[in-house]
């Protein structure tokens, strides 16, 4: 009994003396979003990462448009937006064992889409896409690229037919679908899947907390990827 109450006195005196470590992200609900209480999977996946450690994320959502710029222009030391062109000060640390497959969606037609017919369409992305080397293939492709500040404006263009795809994943359409009361069901995904997103957290290895957030990640192995 008595080591057990050592142990919770413990667990209270680290996560009451925690550190606050800012966190910065982008709206990507269900798995990033300022709108609910848990700020999307995402979130907590890194807040359970967390637990019972010296530090405490403080997540900072940044607008979509201007996400990249923060990125390469501030200094930070965690962040869910990764950095256009990654570098050797990045870490990229895995946070789930699945990914995201990207895709495109287009409203639904009787034929089967490979999601190969880009020439002459437009493409409605989040902005951070664009160091997806798939989605700089698009245009290649022939393909013209239009940026949103969310899924659902994405699809919203869809719908007004503005744009001829949207790029995303199956999660995420479903999520902004719901909001904008549109079956899901009515999209139809591509049978190409352009990128498998991972879950993941960069880390900055040029913050002053670098080592001790690198060592704890380290020590609960989770998986961390150098550039």
């Amino acid at each position: 009994m008595y080591r057990i109450i050592i142990g919770l006195l413990s667990c209270y005196l680290v996560t009451s003396h925690a550190q606050d470590i800012e966190v910065i992200a982008f709206e990507y609900p269900p798995y990033l979003t300022q709108h609910s209480t848990d700020q999307g999977e995402a979130v907590a996946l890194l807040q359970h990462a967390f637990a019972y450690s010296a530090f405490s994320p403080k997540i900072r959502f940044i607008n979509n448009r201007d996400a990249q710029q923060y990125v390469n222009n501030r200094k930070w030391c965690l962040s869910f937006i990764p950095p256009q062109s990654p570098t050797k000060q990045h870490l990229q640390v895995i946070l789930a064992d699945n990914t995201l497959p990207l895709t495109l969606f287009r409203l639904a037609e009787p034929q089967v889409f490979i999601g190969n017919e880009l020439k002459d369409k437009v493409i409605a992305h989040l902005p951070i896409s664009l160091g997806d080397n798939k989605v700089r293939a698009f245009v290649d492709s022939g393909a013209q690229l239009a940026p949103v500040e969310t899924i659902e404006q994405g699809i919203s263009l869809l719908l007004n037919q503005e744009v001829d795809y949207v790029y995303g994943d199956q999660q995420a359409i479903d999520f902004a679908s719901q909001k904008l009361n549109f079956p899901a069901m009515l999209l139809q995904d591509s049978a190409t899947v352009f990128y498998h997103f991972p879950i993941s957290v960069w880390l900055n290895t040029q913050c002053q907390n670098a080592q001790q957030l690198r060592d704890h990640f380290t020590q609960q192995r989770y998986s961390i990827y150098h550039f």
